[in-house]
């Protein structure tokens, strides 16, 4: 039986070679090669090849959600100054301005980054939506006057 260590890196291997592909034929012959190398393990290394497998998963995800956190930011920059933080945190979130900056700028809090959870991503979408309608709105409002 391999150690989790070292069936992790032949994964990473697989990995890091899955990432140079170029096609769907290189993509089947991959798919091919990698079920071939699970059926040549034994069930106990097919159940540590599973766990490394997960845990990859999982970190990519992390990386993935921390990465459209920066990305958010971002774009949030075009707007930042012009919109009331204050007024989106307390109107929308029932939070303060403290607590949303937190979370727009990925500050670590108690020793944790603070994020967005998927429903206040939403909510901040809508939010911008509401304000975005709002200011087109009063424009339209004015150049009727």
């Amino acid at each position: 039986m391999a150690s989790y260590k070292e069936l992790n890196e032949e994964l990473e291997q697989m990995k890091a070679e899955f990432l140079t592909l170029h096609s769907e034929e290189e993509e089947r012959e991959f798919g091919e090669k990698m079920e071939r190398f699970v059926a040549s393990k034994s069930p106990e290394d097919r159940k540590i090849l599973a766990q490394a497998f997960v845990n990859g998963a999982k970190e990519s995800c992390e990386r993935a959600e921390k990465l459209y956190d920066e990305t958010l930011r971002v774009y949030l920059e075009g707007i930042y100054e012009s919109i009331s933080w204050s007024y989106v945190a307390r109107h929308y979130f029932g939070k303060s301005r403290s607590w949303l900056c937190q979370r727009i700028n990925g500050l670590k809090i108690r020793n944790k980054e603070v994020q967005f959870t998927e429903n206040e991503k939403k909510i901040l979408l809508d939010a911008l939506l509401d304000l975005s309608n709002n200011i087109k709105r009063t424009a339209l409002v004015i150049g009727h006057l």
